[in-house]
């Protein structure tokens, strides 16, 4: 133990040198106890991990599975602490037993145990009990940490000496966050998902309206497709991040566990960005009284706003256009005459990175205290959905809905004909 207590002299001195209000020379001796006593000298070599590993790993002798980690400062929302997007067993959720998480710091040989961790729902339903649904472990930082982990591990015990997974800690500190800047998550593709101009058409169009980057998660793609998401991936121009999503086929999940993606993106993108918009490939947050996202959210925001609402209208598409190329937002132009249903039933939202703690496809799960959504009225912004097939109200009661005409995406026709093809042309597609 004495290499332990050696790096825990530096851990304080570092501590000091920096000026922090953690660890001084009032309480260093408390610190260093506390710090000895949570070391784990049985543990593994510490690891070296350069890249984020972006795939789901398992936790020994638990039916729970860890993607990624994040850290939280926001007190409000349970931090400070290392939120881990998961994903476990339903029907075991209140049996799953301790977890433990050992996180590895720059100045220490050993981990540092804490726990037990907090284990939380984000899909709050107590369906589909057979299911693997998406879940949050919560970590809290240790009180005297100089600084923020750099990896941890999720254990079934303290300091265990094997650990099946290891997950690179991503800090917002180490991001350069822009105010009024925008990003967009898109629910995993999968299926061998094959429509590429499709996915050039949403890029360009969201880029159009606003977007300053796009996170995409990719279970399943077309040879063509991939070829197009590794063309955006690669681009200087603008950022499109690529997360391979690849959740273990023999556990069965709704849609693939797409909320824990979006959970995932939520702290992906809001480390670097002040919005966050969620929508499937085939939706689009449109701005209708304004040009952009960002003179949007400057004509509606108030301070305690923590999420913004588009209702939602339904976009028959038109499969008898022979347009080349067939750009769907602008050849699908009749919709549902009133938002359907009213309210925030099959709305997509737009969320401040800062106020968001867990989201549903549809609309927020938990903001912060005091944060509120906002529903916005179609004059302001709509969801526009140009699904392939009718859903099943459509199908069902078709007397029930009348389609009017909308030409509101021709403004972008010019513009986004020339960068679609522009892209085509690079791709040789």
């Amino acid at each position: 133990m004495e290499c332990v207590r050696v790096q825990v002299l530096l851990v304080f001195m570092h501590c000091l040198a920096m000026g922090s209000q953690v660890c001084d020379s009032d309480n260093m001796q408390d610190c260093q106890e506390e710090l000895t006593n949570r070391a784990c000298p049985t543990a593994s070599t510490k690891p070296r991990i350069d890249e984020e590993p972006q795939q789901w790993q398992t936790i020994k002798d638990r039916s729970v599975i860890v993607f990624s980690a994040y850290i939280d400062r926001r007190i409000i929302a349970g931090g400070p602490a290392v939120r881990i997007i998961a994903s476990g067993l339903q029907e075991q959720f209140h049996e799953i037993g301790h977890l433990h998480c050992q996180l590895w710091f720059d100045h220490l040989n050993e981990a540092i145990s804490v726990g037990p961790a907090e284990y939380i729902r984000i899909y709050p339903s107590t369906l589909h009990p057979d299911m693997w649904v998406s879940h949050f472990i919560m970590c809290p930082l240790p009180r005297y940490a100089p600084s923020a982990p750099f990896a941890i591990s999720i254990t079934p015990g303290s300091c265990d000496e094997t650990a099946e997974n290891l997950l690179k800690v991503l800090d917002p500190t180490d991001e350069a966050k822009e105010s009024n800047s925008f990003a967009l998550c898109v629910s995993p593709v999968y299926n061998n998902f094959q429509d590429w101009l499709m996915v050039i058409e949403w890029f360009e169009i969201h880029k159009l309206i606003g977007s300053n980057e796009i996170t995409i998660y990719n279970l399943s793609a077309s040879p063509h497709t991939n070829k197009v998401l590794e063309f955006y991936a690669q681009s200087s121009d603008f950022q499109v991040n690529v997360v391979p999503w690849k959740f273990p086929p023999k556990l069965q999940s709704n849609v693939w566990c797409q909320r824990a993606a979006l959970n995932d993106c939520l702290y992906r993108m809001g480390m670097k960005h002040s919005h966050v918009a969620i929508t499937d490939l085939d939706e689009i947050l449109v701005p209708r009284g304004y040009e952009t996202w960002k003179d949007l959210i400057q004509g509606i925001d108030k301070p305690h706003r923590g999420a913004y609402l588009f209702q939602h209208a339904y976009f028959r598409r038109n499969h008898t256009s022979s347009e080349d190329p067939y750009l769907i937002t602008q050849q699908s132009l009749w919709r549902t005459s009133e938002v359907t249903p009213p309210g925030k039933i099959r709305c997509k939202s737009m969320y401040k990175a800062s106020k968001a703690v867990k989201i549903d496809l549809h609309f927020p799960y938990e903001l912060i205290a005091g944060s509120e959504e906002y529903i916005l009225p179609p004059a302001e912004g709509m969801l526009h959905h140009y699904r392939q097939e009718p859903m099943e109200t459509f199908r069902k009661h078709p007397e029930r809905f009348t389609f009017i005409e909308d030409e509101f995406m021709k403004k972008h026709e010019h513009a986004l004909k020339e960068r679609v093809n522009k892209v085509k042309l690079h791709i040789g597609l």
